[in-house]
């Protein structure tokens, strides 16, 4: 049995928490720690979301041991992974000091808001005894990782053409509105789009060049970006981020993937499954697992753990180049400038 510590129980914490309730044979959480006292006991009436468990309830955590200070966990010996899902400006901290401790550390997206800082859990993993994570549920999301099984065995030929798009409403879910600061976030491109970032380079890896252009809210903060990278192969790769449509609007998430003897479309926002189109043949809507993107990343990652194992299929390192890509993304969107790719 893995004992986990949550660290933060908002929004994506809930979430998170939802999963080790399903895989309570593997793992089971000793611990909650948050600075607000109600999402520590269990109130998560309201703290909303825009996925997954999207609106909050209250819950009986039982014996589940409520924390105020993330320090008082480090050298606790009850503990022995921690699940940090905190405000992204707080991840190298924490991220950095329970690698240090000798704990297993899954931490939330994106890893960091600079390279600097993700360099520097790099570099505290690079010498720590247990397993670190970025959570890229993406790259755990049954559809996506279906794309990614054609793409790996060839069965409908060479890509031409790959769309990534996620798309949603203000964020206007979070404690103290924290998201919508471009320094304590890195707006939508750095907290939204980077999920597509990340799953791309997953998918094709690092791009030549990149050119982005975006729209910028009164502080600064980007809350829409639309990019095409650069590849040597000349496939067509763009991509759609934004969280700036009007309250309501359902959050979407999904892609197109054009390849030399088939198309795969999905969007989560709609009637119709993942559809492969090939000419001369009716459409075909392969099935997909019945779990989410939260639950498969939270079970590879006790794997890796019980194995003591390093992850494979999301690499800390990947998580910190999605970062740079990120971040040149901005620069490009800024300049009005194409940006190489040197990470």
């Amino acid at each position: 049995m893995i004992n986990v510590a949550l660290i933060g129980a908002g929004f994506i914490g809930r979430n998170h928490f939802n999963q080790y309730v399903r895989l309570a044979g593997r793992a089971k959480v000793v611990a909650i720690c948050d600075t607000e006292e109600p999402r520590r006991l269990g109130d998560w009436s309201g703290i909303g979301g825009n996925l997954g468990d999207a609106q909050g309830t209250r819950r009986d955590l039982g014996d589940i041991r409520p924390v105020a200070d993330w320090r008082t966990l480090l050298d606790d010996p009850g503990v022995d992974m921690v699940d940090i899902c905190v405000p992204t400006y707080l991840h190298a901290e924490m991220a950095s000091a329970f690698l240090e401790a000798g704990k297993h550390v899954l931490c939330e997206k994106p890893m960091a808001l600079t390279v600097e800082q993700c360099d520097e859990m790099l570099a505290a993993a690079a010498d720590a005894p247990g397993c670190f994570m970025i959570a890229q549920c993406v790259r755990f999301w049954p559809e996506y990782a279906f794309l990614r099984e054609v793409m790996r065995d060839g069965r409908f030929g060479a890509l031409k053409a790959l769309e990534l798009r996620r798309q949603g409403s203000f964020p206007k879910y979070s404690l103290e509105h924290w998201i919508l600061n471009p320094e304590l976030s890195g707006g939508a491109i750095l907290d939204l789009h980077v999920h597509d970032v990340d799953y791309a380079i997953g998918l094709l890896g690092l791009p030549l060049s990149v050119f982005a252009r975006a729209a910028a809210q009164p502080s600064g903060a980007y809350d829409r970006v639309h990019a095409l990278w650069t590849y040597p192969h000349a496939a067509v790769v763009e991509f759609e981020g934004f969280w700036d449509m009007p309250a309501g609007y359902q959050f979407n998430m999904g892609f197109t993937a054009v390849f030399e003897r088939a198309a795969m479309v999905w969007s989560m926002f709609g009637d119709r499954p993942l559809t492969i189109f090939r000419e001369g043949s009716q459409p075909e809507t392969p099935a997909m697992p019945a779990t989410d993107g939260y639950y498969n990343e939270i079970d590879y990652f006790l794997g890796c753990v019980e194995r003591r194992e390093q992850p494979k299929l999301s690499t800390p390192r990947e998580s910190r180049d999605a970062v740079a890509v990120a971040l040149a993304e901005m620069e490009s969107a800024r300049t009005g400038r194409a940006v190489t790719i040197a990470v």
